[in-house]
């Protein structure tokens, strides 16, 4: 729970919610305005997170989603997860690469995991995310 200078939304003040998938959990940061979405993991140090931990960016409507990752500075996994809570597709995402990633389809949900976690835990397409209700995009 370090001060990182280079964010606008630390870590330890952003909500956190669990999700589940098959019977793995994940404490999960919620990214659900604008502001928190653009941000993102930027500047986020491998050291600052953990195979349990996750980030969960939540969209007003179901929408074909595209990620890069301009100023994040660790790979990620990423997950793109529909209005129904099934997982679309998954990737894996390199450090600081600027190419875009889509969706397969419309999706509501994005989910950013330490990269090799989804292979290592067998998470894969069609699987359903356990999302709480609560994790909804909220306008700034």
């Amino acid at each position: 729970d370090r001060f990182n200078e280079k964010r606008i939304h630390q870590l330890k003040d952003l909500e956190v919610v669990k999700l589940k998938i098959g019977e793995h959990e994940f404490d999960a940061w919620v990214m659900n305005t604008d502001s928190k979405m653009m941000e993102g993991m930027m500047h986020v140090a491998a050291a600052d997170f953990t195979e349990k931990q996750a980030m969960i960016f939540a969209y007003p409507e179901p929408q074909e989603l595209g990620f890069w990752m301009r100023n994040t500075i660790v790979d990620l996994d990423i997950a793109f997860v529909s209005r129904n809570k099934r997982i679309l597709n998954t990737t894996t995402m390199r450090a600081l690469d600027e190419t875009i990633v889509r969706s397969t389809g419309l999706a509501q949900y994005a989910i950013e995991f330490k990269a090799g976690t989804l292979r290592k835990k067998g998470i894969r397409a069609g699987m359903t995310v356990q999302i709480p209700d609560s994790v909804r995009y909220r306008p700034e």
